[in-house]
């Protein structure tokens, strides 16, 4: 009625994650009551260090901020895969977590023999081993000098210290699903768009941080966006690209709601945080400035509309 082309794009979309062949992780508890965390997979900002720092912490009763976490240092472990198809969290995640566990089975098994208590009635927390209902207590720090003494021998089928290294090969990979819409408005004149409302709700099984999930799907889809309608590679006359830095990249984005389902067990979130963006316009443009004859598609990092349209054609 108000003469406005306004469309609404929906995309959804199943993700392989998670997929082998292996990660592995070593964690160990220092005189000192620190906790360390090396594993071979890499990265680059894509919050490992805090998400596995939580997961290990979360098994020994520590906070976050008490595991030093180190990765892709072939120094410190030689052994590991990488970075990609969504798979640190479910892959290495789960080495670090079963490292964690061995460790504290050990801290548990130690804890018993000092404090004369069975191991079930030991609670781990705040960097203690207390028993329940009673005040006694004994330090992660304490167990970790006890387990490698300077005198006497060390028990036959035991080691010293509280260290444990663990692998995880998964035998599949793990399928994550979701669904991207969006409201959006195109100009019949120029084919500019206006995104007025985009919607996300994503498969992520179990959510180790939320904010750093909300943070990956904030800018995926506006990598998403930035694909299909922001991006031009520019050269000069020599073939030189003139646009190689961030410095000229688009800021503009809409208003993003981000919905993470979390039914037990991790999953990979990876490129379906992006690769939908670009498909979710197109059935929400699709036949809106179809009375025009459209001459260029090139992508495009100026303010210039990204779907040029010929105005001679009525």
């Amino acid at each position: 009625a108000e003469g406005r082309h306004v469309g609404l794009g929906i995309v959804s979309y199943v993700e392989g994650t998670g997929v082998g062949p292996y990660e592995g992780a070593r964690v160990g508890i220092e005189p000192g009551g620190r906790i360390n965390l090396v594993t071979g997979v890499g990265t680059q900002g894509q919050g490992h260090f805090t998400s596995f720092a939580q997961i290990v912490a979360e098994q020994l009763g520590v906070g976050a901020d008490d595991v030093e976490v180190v990765t892709g240092d072939t120094a410190r472990f030689g052994w590991g895969t990488g970075t990609f198809a969504s798979r640190g969290a479910v892959v290495a995640g789960n080495a670090c977590h079963a490292a964690a566990l061995e460790v504290r089975q050990k801290v548990l098994a130690l804890a018993s023999s000092v404090l004369g208590a069975a191991e079930e009635d030991l609670d781990l927390a705040d960097g203690l081993v207390r028993v329940v209902g009673s005040g006694e207590s004994v330090s992660l720090g304490e167990l970790a000098a006890r387990a490698n003494p300077l005198r006497g021998a060390v028990a036959p089928g035991t080691e010293p210290g509280l260290e444990a290294t663990a692998y995880f090969g998964p035998e599949r990979g793990v399928t994550a699903s979701g669904v991207h819409a969006m409201i959006l408005e195109v100009d019949p004149e120029t084919a500019m768009i206006r995104i007025l409302r985009y919607v996300v709700v994503h498969d992520c099984g179990r959510v180790i941080n939320p904010m750093i999930v909300e943070g990956q799907i904030h800018g995926g889809v506006a990598h998403g966006i930035g694909n299909a309608f922001y991006e031009e590679l520019v050269f000069d006359e020599g073939a030189q690209l003139q646009n190689a830095s961030f410095r000229a990249d688009h800021r503009d984005g809409p208003r993003r709601d981000a919905l993470a389902a979390q039914p037990a067990g991790s999953e990979g979130r990876g490129r379906s945080r992006s690769d939908p963006g670009g498909r979710a316009v197109r059935p929400g443009d699709r036949g809106r400035a179809r009375h025009r004859r459209v001459r260029d598609t090139r992508h495009t990092t100026e303010s210039e509309p990204p779907v040029r349209a010929d105005p001679r054609r009525a």
